[in-house]
């Protein structure tokens, strides 16, 4: 009888947890949402992103620990930041030893799958089911690595093992695959189920019918396109290799495109801007717009199946990314528009719809709210926060006052923290800095380094970095830029 009871209790126990739905997209801007408002609101192409926004809470300052698809991944996936889950820069593989969300649900029972873009050499871990794609992988025609095959690991070229192709765009194909796995899955269990979408990743490709979406429509532009980076940032935006015409050009890299064509210019810098900013909005929207159809197909599924309102539905993307502000576009820097993510989060049973969080959140938090909402305890290893408090409307009094920030990659070592009113970022190799106020320039154009009416704020704010930094328990050895020993 006591068995009995305890098995009914079990039962009971996995009923009452939430179906899980977290859908992400790679280098979609929150500016490229509708409901965050942007000078691109009118153009967006996001109803049902939108909708989940009504529906549910807004984050407006969730932020990427490292602002590019690997580490950000990884840090998703196991709550810890890059030092400690062993990816800082792409293309990695997680720790051994390192938390991973899946697993954590699998032993409690929940059904697991991820399908999509994958963008780690480490093999999928906890999932029951997955088909993801090596790398970047294709726009059209991906082909998948799946749990009943052999995993491509870090083989050569020469080794690399056949997947599994699929024909069609990317977007449909992932859906496709997320779609026939919710329909066989055992109706009587909760489910995890992530889908992460290619798109609007460069190089922002669409299927065809987005092609003529504002074809002839000239886009406003974000306020700092043209700003003079080398003078206003030559530690950081100068530095960054992705200009709209300057180093890793989008103009020349994109000059002779067929379909779309470049956009009319005059031959100056200033029009090749524009032009480049025009031919890559333009895309990037169209790219967007396939995403949320998509995502609308499962919202569909779900409210078919009457259980939209027992699933804990996230919407984010893997970071920000650069729209023309700056001059700029891919992702990596600190700032504002690399580092800010879209976090949407729908559940109707403790998320009052409509509502806002201004809080300081991070990616390294969404592996220990998933834990939470289901019910699970957080392992200890996990370095981020449960974001439930914020979602059920509290204010916690302890909550973060600001966030870590490392970025290894391509050369421009950086660091620093995002307070609610300021920004400190420090470089490798030098004592030089940026600060931004962020409440008085939220367009970050007026580097305020050295500036004596600031001094109270600078030293303040370095010393919550250095905070910081024992909190995130990162050694001198580990910092971005430190000479090997």
């Amino acid at each position: 009888m006591r068995l009995l009871i305890l098995l009914m209790a079990i039962a009971c126990t996995a009923l009452a947890r939430p179906n899980i739905l977290f859908i992400m997209s790679d280098d979609h801007a929150s500016e490229a949402i509708g409901a965050y408002g942007s000078w691109l609101k009118k153009y967006c192409t996001t109803p049902t992103i939108d909708q989940l926004a009504v529906e549910g809470m807004r984050f407006t300052n969730v932020c990427c620990n490292n602002s590019i698809c690997s580490p950000s991944r990884a840090t998703i996936l196991t709550g810890q930041y890059s030092h400690k889950n062993g990816v800082p820069s792409l293309n990695g593989a997680i720790s051994e030893d390192s938390p991973q969300v899946a697993a954590q649900l699998q032993k409690v029972g929940y059904q697991t799958a991820v399908f999509g873009k994958w963008h780690l050499t480490s093999q999928p871990k906890g999932f029951d089911a997955y088909k993801v794609t090596r790398g970047q992988g294709s726009w059209f025609d991906p082909v998948f690595y799946t749990q009943t095959g052999q995993w491509y690991g870090k083989k050569k070229k020469r080794d690399r093992v056949p997947g599994e192709k699929h024909e069609g765009y990317c977007s449909d194909v992932y859906t496709d695959q997320a779609l026939q796995w919710l329909k066989a899955r055992d109706s009587k269990k909760p489910f995890c189920m992530m889908l992460h979408f290619k798109a609007p990743h460069h190089s922002y490709e669409y299927p065809e019918r987005w092609k003529d979406y504002l074809k002839d429509t000239l886009i406003p532009e974000p306020p700092s396109l043209h700003e003079d980076v080398e003078k206003t940032s030559p530690l950081l935006k100068g530095v960054h290799t992705w200009h709209m015409v300057d180093k890793n050009g989008y103009f020349g890299r994109h000059e002779k495109d067929e379909e779309p064509p470049m956009w009319p210019h005059d031959g100056s810098i200033r029009s090749k801007t524009s032009a480049a900013y025009q031919h890559m909005i333009h895309k990037y929207l169209r790219a967007v717009g396939a995403v949320d159809d998509n995502i609308k197909r499962v919202i569909d599924y779900l409210e078919k199946e009457r259980i939209k309102d027992d699933t804990l539905i996230i919407y984010t993307s893997d970071q920000g990314y650069w729209l023309g502000q700056h001059g700029l576009y891919d992702k990596r820097l600190i700032l504002e528009g690399s580092l800010k993510m879209p976090f949407i989060v729908r559940y109707p049973k403790e998320i009052k719809a409509g509502s806002v969080s201004e809080a300081l959140c991070s990616n390294v938090d969404f592996a220990p709210t998933l834990l939470d909402m289901a019910g699970v305890a957080v392992p200890k290893t996990m370095q981020g926060f449960s974001l439930r408090p914020l979602l059920r409307g509290e204010k916690p009094a302890n909550w973060r006052k600001g966030i870590w920030y490392a970025y290894w990659a391509t050369g421009h070592y950086h660091w620093g923290v995002r307070t609610q009113e300021h920004k400190l970022i420090r470089f490798a190799g030098t004592s030089d800095y940026e600060f931004y106020d962020l409440k008085k320039d939220p367009f970050e154009m007026n580097n305020l380094a050295g500036q004596t009416g600031y001094n109270r704020a600078i030293t303040e704010t370095g010393q919550l970095l250095d905070k910081l930094i024992k909190q995130v328990d990162i050694k001198p050895e580990q910092m971005p830029g430190a000479k090997k020993r």
